[in-house]
């Protein structure tokens, strides 16, 4: 930290004219995830620009205090205790949609890392944009899609993107990667970490008939009401599909009893038990048991090594 300058948290508030964006003290995370669970965050900053990741990097450095990166709160567990330092809320960091022209059949498309998948396929179905329908029925951000190479049975993230703007809060560094240089696997972007964050990505889409775009998303939402309980608080997939075991994770939860059980408040769904689904009032604690249990059944019944695809925030 810089000799003499303001210390830990203090960094933030003396500093905060520099800063364009939106500062939350003890905010709780729960109004920030889907799950609708978390305590509060000691400090949460809501980046508006580049500019104020800048900031940000800034009072990092010369703070030295821990901070954790939080998108839409699709894909978050956050802990009852909450969070002793700064939260990164990206919600707002950049919601522009460009279309950047069409050439041999492919249209290629900016988008912000803040806009929301819901959003632009909205766009996508009336501008035939016929490639984003992959993500039809994922809650969340396009940088969150990118971080975690979100996909349903159409595709995955990395079959569409072209290259990706990419903010180091340590470094400071603001990178421009192609898709040649991005690391992905499943359910993984290996340059996205916790000190990194998505400002915005290129993708190239295929050009078809809106109508066509629109048929296929709808159906694809339809079959996702049917299957899947978006009627109450969650965070979408627990686990990742243990594909070397030629199952899905809800197939292993199944065989190991696990449907419907509940700690607490928070349940493996009945509808589909890859979903912990918060009845009312769930603890994150309780939605943490149902997860250690599953993992332990797996292993010891079935030899089956669980790997979460909801990401913790705040646990020790």
């Amino acid at each position: 930290m810089t000799p003499g300058g303001p210390s830990g948290l203090d960094w933030f508030g003396e500093k905060s004219a520099d800063f364009r964006g939106e500062i939350l003290r003890d905010e709780p995370l729960a109004r920030h995830t889907y799950y609708r669970i978390g305590g509060p965050a000691k400090l949460m900053l809501v980046p508006k620009s580049v500019e104020d990741l800048f900031w940000i990097h800034r009072g990092l450095k010369d703070s030295g205090v821990s901070f954790a990166v939080l998108g839409v709160g699709s894909n978050t567990l956050a802990s009852d205790d909450g969070f002793k330092g700064v939260v990164i809320k990206l919600s707002k960091l950049d919601q522009s949609i460009e279309d950047l022209g069409e050439s041999e059949g492919v249209r290629r498309i900016r988008c912000g890392a803040s806009v929301a998948i819901s959003t632009l396929l909205k766009r996508a179905s009336t501008g035939g944009w016929g490639s984003f329908d992959l993500w039809t029925g994922i809650p969340g951000s396009v940088g969150g899609a990118v971080a975690m190479n979100a996909g349903t049975h159409l595709g995955e993230t990395a079959d569409i993107l072209e290259s990706v703007q990419i903010f180091d809060l340590k470094s400071g560094a603001l990178t421009e990667l192609s898709r040649k240089q991005i690391d992905f696997s499943y359910r993984v972007c290996k340059q996205v970490t916790s000190s990194t964050l998505v400002v915005s990505a290129v993708f190239k889409t295929r050009v078809e008939d809106p109508a066509k775009t629109l048929e296929r998303i709808q159906a694809t939402l339809a079959r996702r009401k049917a299957t899947q309980p978006i009627d109450k608080p969650s965070c979408g997939s627990v686990f990742k599909n243990p594909k070397e075991a030629g199952l899905h994770a809800w197939q292993v939860i199944e065989k190991v009893g696990l449907r419907g059980y509940q700690e607490g408040q928070a349940q493996f769904s009945d509808k589909h038990c890859n979903f912990i689904v918060n009845l009312g009032g769930a603890k994150a604690w309780q939605v943490r048991a149902l997860i250690d249990e599953a993992k332990k059944r797996a292993h010891e019944k079935l030899g089956i090594e669980l790997h979460e695809e909801v990401r913790s925030l705040g646990f020790k």
